[in-house]
C-alpha cells in the first residue's frame, strides 16, 4: 500500500507541477475551457492504475507479447521493503488517518451547514430554468448548493442588482449544475484527502477550482457586448470580498482571481464538444501509458534483457524478513511458476535459495501476486530470481546473469 501511495504521489506531483508552472501559458494559448478540462488527468493516474490492476488483460497493446528467455533478475532492497512491515508502518498509517477523518468531518460538517441555510432560505422569483433560486440574508455570494437536490442560493444584495446582472450570474451558476460541477469537485476533495500529505495536491485543488469559475465566466460572457461585460465585473467586483472554498457549493465571489477573471473576459475562449472529448481521451491514454510504464519498470535488475522475454505488469515486492534485516543478510530466491493467459502466477516452486530457506516464504507469497503481459497460450515453467540485498549493489561490481 506504501508503494502505491509513493508511486501514485510521484505520478500526481509530476502532473499538478507542470499544470501549475504552466497554467498562465495554457490560460493565454487554449482558453478557460480546454485548460480547465485539463484537469482530468489528475483523478485519471491512480483510476487508471486500479483499472490496470482490476482489468490488465484489456490492456496488453500498452506492452506488447515476448516470450521469456531468460531467467529474470529482481532486487528486493531491505531499505525498501523492511520499513513497511515495522514500526515506521505503524508510524505513519496512524497520523495519515487521523488527517484524512478530520478532512473528512470537515466535508460532514460543511454539509449539515448548507442544510441549515437552505433551511432558512426564502423562495426568490426569478426565471431560472431547472432550479429554484433562494434568498437568505447571511451569506455574501451567489452559491449553488445541494448534490441531490441542488438549488441556487442568493444573498439580499443580489436584488439590488439590475436584470442583466441577475440573469448572468443566475447562468453562470446553471453552467455549474449542468455540468456536474459540485460532482466533480466531491471527487477533487476526496482525491486530495487521499493524498493530502502533498502540499502540491491542495495547490492544485485550488487552482482547479479557480479554472473552474474561469471556465463559467467565458460561457457566459461569450456572447456578450462591452457593456453587459462591464456590467458582469462590477457584479464581480460586488461579490469579490468573501470566498469560502467549499467542497459542497461553488464560490461565485472569490477576490483572489478577481483581476484574472475580468482580463478573461476580454478573450475568445474556444468550446467545442469534440475536442473536448478528444482532450478526455488523450488525457486517459496518458494517464495509462505513465501508470504502464511506472509499473512494468519500476526497480528492475539492470541484468535484463527487455528485448529477450516478458515482464511483469504489477510486480509485488516481497518483504525483507525483518530478522534477516537486522543480521545484515543478503541471498536469493530462484523460483519456477506457470502463467495463465490471463498473465496471473500460478504453481509457485522454489529451485534454489541462498541461505536456505531464509527468503523463500516471502519470495513464493509476493511472486503468486504478480500479474504478467497477456497471451494466447500463457507460459509453463517460467523462472525468475530475487536477489534480496540490504544495500542496492555497486554497479562496479561484475554480476553473472543466469540463462
Amino acid at each position: 500500500m506504501i508503494s502505491w501511495f509513493m508511486e501514485q504521489t510521484l505520478l500526481l506531483s509530476l502532473v499538478c507541477s507542470l499544470l501549475l508552472i504552466s497554467h498562465r501559458f495554457l490560460l493565454s494559448k487554449i482558453g478557460a475551457h480546454y485548460t480547465y478540462s485539463l484537469w482530468l488527468v489528475v483523478p485519471l493516474l491512480p483510476l487508471a492504475d486500479v483499472v490496470q490492476t482490476l482489468l490488465p488483460q484489456y490492456f496488453n497493446w500498452l506492452s506488447p507479447n515476448q516470450t521469456l528467455g531468460v531467467i529474470q533478475q529482481y532486487y528486493v532492497l531491505a531499505t525498501d521493503t523492511a520499513s513497511m512491515s515495522s514500526s515506521l508502518f505503524k508510524l505513519l498509517y496512524l497520523p495519515y488517518l487521523y488527517a484524512a477523518v478530520v478532512l473528512v468531518v470537515n466535508l460532514v460538517s460543511d454539509s449539515i451547514h448548507l442544510q441549515q441555510l437552505t433551511r432558512r432560505a426564502k423562495p426568490f422569483v426569478i426565471e431560472s430554468g431547472k432550479l429554484n433560486v433562494f434568498i437568505h440574508p447571511n451569506i455574501e455570494s451567489p452559491m449553488l448548493v445541494g448534490l441531490i437536490a441542488p438549488q441556487i442560493l442568493v444573498p439580499n444584495s443580489f436584488t439590488l442588482l439590475d436584470s442583466h446582472q441577475q440573469d448572468a450570474i443566475i447562468q453562470h451558476e446553471l453552467y455549474h449544475y449542468q455540468r456536474g460541477d459540485l460532482w466533480a469537485n466531491i471527487l477533487a476533495y476526496s482525491l486530495t484527502i487521499m493524498f493530502w500529505f502533498n502540499p502540491l495536491m491542495w495547490c492544485a485543488y485550488r487552482r482547479f477550482r479557480q479554472d473552474q469559475e474561469l471556465s463559467c465566466d467565458a460561457q457566459v460572457t461569450a456572447n456578450m457586448e462591452t457593456d453587459s461585460k462591464i456590467a458582469y465585473s462590477k457584479a464581480l467586483l460586488a461579490y469579490s470580498q468573501h470566498a469560502p472554498l467549499s467542497m459542497l457549493h461553488t464560490h461565485y465571489g472569490d477576490k483572489t482571481i478577481l483581476k484574472e477573471r475580468i482580463l478573461q473576459m476580454k478573450k475568445q475562449h474556444g468550446k467545442n464538444t469534440l475536442v473536448l472529448m478528444g482532450v478526455t481521451l488523450l488525457l486517459s491514454v496518458s494517464a495509462l501509458t505513465l501508470n504502464q510504464q511506472a509499473q512494468a519498470g519500476d526497480n528492475q535488475s539492470h541484468t535484463q534483457a527487455k528485448a529477450d522475454g516478458i515482464y511483469p505488469t504489477i510486480r509485488i515486492e516481497p518483504v525483507y524478513p525483518i530478522e534477516a534485516a537486522k543480521e545484515g543478510m543478503n541471498g536469493y530466491v530462484q523460483l519456477s511458476f506457470d502463467i495463465n493467459p490471463a498473465g496471473k502466477v500460478s504453481n509457485v516452486m522454489v529451485i534454489k535459495s541462498s541461505p536456505a530457506g531464509v527468503f523463500d516464504d516471502s519470495a513464493v507469497t509476493a511472486l503468486e501476486q504478480w500479474q504478467y503481459q497477456t497471451s494466447a497460450n500463457g507460459m509453463k515453467g517460467a523462472q525468475v530470481q530475487l536477489d534480496f540485498v540490504i544495500h542496492q549493489p555497486d554497479a562496479s561490481v561484475e554480476r553473472i546473469q543466469v540463462r
